[in-house]
């Protein structure tokens, strides 16, 4: 198209916008857009026909098309119809022209909820431009774009992520999850309000919880940690949370008694206080003469918590219930085993089926046991930890009743419950399906009714019992025996996860070998030959071709019978390093192939 071309077809665009329109630009471009100034270059941003749309803005910039798709960020929450990129950012207004207006206040008073992130607490502190920095970049778009345009007149406000760990150093220094918001808000990092010590493996009782945190949790100096990593620590100091002994009271306190009565100090103090003493061993002693002889972790509860007195409750010495655990003990499992949950039941197994009174952990419930529920333990599944399948459950620990909570309260008892999910879910009265807790590595590519026990076993993940000419309608034969299985089947990324591709592989010699015949019975032909008119899977080189119909209608006739294949198929390169066989086009006609001994006297006397 030539320059007079263009221009015509820009002036044609811009009038089709406004039948009064000057064909010549209205103004300056702004510096970032100066190379699309000129009016051959308008249809660039003013489709010929159409009125300014998104569409051209977001072609450009390629950043912004994602988050108005799925309706994030400031741009994507703005509403369709008010949407207009030229709303904001206008052009022509000069080259020295800002495109991005903040409007009164500047970049300082624009209202952050608008991009469907409030700054509350301390963030609202924080300057913007010490979070929108390029070392805090998380999203590949963003840096590219900003990358390939180095003339945006302002720093980008994207490519940021929500997680506090992309902004902050982990202070503490690994140790914990990431999801700082469990323990973190924005109005202080200290005090830590989302954390709760009562719900640790170590819950405060007594004198224990008003000890400061450090003398506990000491700090340690990080080592590792250069002082001008991004981001920077607030101090190179960190407190210690993991691991910290505390099975034992004299993993922390120290034993005034050098040993000489063991290592169960609460066999004579409590939590309450340290000159608070009960002669356990009396206490056992006495109890001993009852029905109910104290054992394991019974020696060194309080009296108090077994028989009171409780708020409204008057003591109880005589005719109390311990004939099962429930009789004293709340369902910690939330009513998973047993049948109701209640301050007090006796409905389910027996808790003794899985814990002894020398400790709630570990449970004895062994493989023995799991052989008579409803999913038997069989191969790789007898090696697998407890909580590998029965994994915490956060939503069971909201299930507890108010009334539960209340009796433990009143009794000064510890609240803790199990999360673990026990009772694991059915699917049409079966058992779960493998992918109930084991991830589709093969992304979805087979139907529902091909299970993984059609292929797998549970002895091992990689011992299949898959068979391909039994299992498919393609049976392998010949060297496709003895190819392997990534030969054929590639790594592909499939619903964003790196598998093997088994379904819709191609199955056409030509899909997986090369063509070392460069097209010669393919191209260029109204009958294109497949491979295996001539070749089979046994052997590439042993081939089934025969130099007659239906192969050819060359027939090899008398002497053409003992020439070797090259004499009339030789040799040609097809690129550098590489060779092939001619086959087509070759001379068909005697001069083509044999010298003429008759130096042409017989041309014109022979047909």
């Amino acid at each position: 198209m030539s320059r007079v071309q263009r221009f015509l077809l820009a002036a044609a665009a811009l009038l089709a916008l406004d039948a009064n329109a000057d064909i010549f630009s209205p103004g300056e471009l702004a510096e970032p857009h100066s190379r699309w100034e000129g009016v051959s270059n308008c249809t660039e941003c003013h489709p010929a026909g159409s009125k300014l749309a998104q569409e051209p803005c977001l072609a450009c910039h390629v950043e912004l098309r994602p988050r108005v798709a799925a309706g994030k960020g400031f741009h994507g929450r703005i509403s369709r119809e008010e949407r207009e990129c030229e709303k904001c950012h206008s052009e022509h207004q000069g080259k020295d022209f800002k495109l991005t207006e903040w409007g009164p206040g500047g970049m300082k008073a624009f209202g952050h909820g608008k991009t469907g992130w409030p700054l509350l607490g301390k963030h609202a502190q924080v300057k913007c431009l010490d979070c929108h920095e390029k070392r805090l970049w998380v999203e590949a778009t963003v840096v590219k774009f900003v990358s390939e345009h180095p003339k945006r007149e302002n720093p980008t406000m994207l490519g940021l992520s929500e997680r506090c760990d992309s902004c902050h150093f982990d202070e503490h220094r690994g140790q914990t999850s990431k999801d700082c918001q469990t323990c973190h808000n924005e109005k202080a990092w200290k005090p830590a309000a989302g954390f709760n010590h009562q719900k640790t493996k170590y819950p405060l009782l007594g004198k224990h919880r008003g000890v400061p945190c450090e003398k506990c949790h000491p700090a340690s100096k990080d080592e590792s940690t250069s002082p001008d990593v991004f981001p920077k620590p607030v101090s190179m100091a960190f407190m210690k949370y993991a691991p910290i002994a505390h099975k034992e009271c004299i993993s922390c306190h120290e034993d005034p008694h050098k040993g000489s009565f063991g290592e169960r100090c609460q066999s004579c103090h409590v939590v309450e206080g340290w000159l608070i003493i009960h002669n356990a061993l009396k206490q056992t002693e006495f109890h001993d003469k009852t029905r109910y002889p104290l054992r394991g972790e019974h020696i060194s509860v309080p009296c108090a918590a077994c028989h009171g007195p409780f708020p409204g409750i008057a003591a109880q010495f005589k005719n109390m219930k311990f004939d099962t655990c429930v009789d004293c003990h709340v369902d910690a499992h939330v009513g998973q085993i047993q049948k109701a949950v209640a301050p007090l039941t006796s409905a389910g197994p027996k808790c003794e089926t899985c814990h002894v009174v020398d400790g709630f952990k570990p449970t004895v419930f062994d493989q023995t046991e799991h052989e008579k529920t409803r999913y038997p333990l069989e191969g790789a599944h007898q090696v697998v930890p407890c909580n590998g399948c029965h994994v915490p459950d956060p939503r069971l620990e909201a299930k507890v009743p108010a009334a539960v909570r209340l009796f433990l309260r009143k009794r000064n008892r510890q609240d803790v419950f199990s999360a673990a999910a026990l009772s694991l879910p059915k699917v049409n009265g079966a058992n779960a399906p493998c992918e109930q807790c084991h991830a589709d590595v093969h992304a979805g590519q087979f139907k529902r009714e091909q299970t993984c026990a059609s292929c797998h076993t549970l002895t091992a993940w990689k011992q299949l019992t898959f068979d391909h000419g039994r299992d498919t309608n393609y049976p392998l034969t010949g060297k496709h025996q003895t190819s392997s299985c990534a030969g054929c089947h590639p790594v592909a990324t499939l619903k964003g996860i790196k598998t093997a591709k088994y379904v819709g592989v191609e199955r056409a010699c030509d899909a997986c070998h090369a063509d070392v015949h460069v097209g010669q019975f393919t191209q260029g032909t109204s009958a294109p030959k497949s491979c295996d008119a001539c070749h089979d899977t046994a052997d590439f080189k042993e081939t089934t071709f025969q130099h007659r119909p239906p192969f050819t209608d060359y027939t090899l006739d008398g002497a053409h019978k003992r020439v070797a294949c090259e004499g009339c198929h030789p040799a040609f390169q097809v690129a550098r390093n590489v060779t092939a066989v001619r086959y087509k086009p070759v001379p068909r006609n005697c001069e083509g192939c044999h010298t003429d001994f008759h130096k042409g006297e017989f041309k014109g006397f022979l047909p």
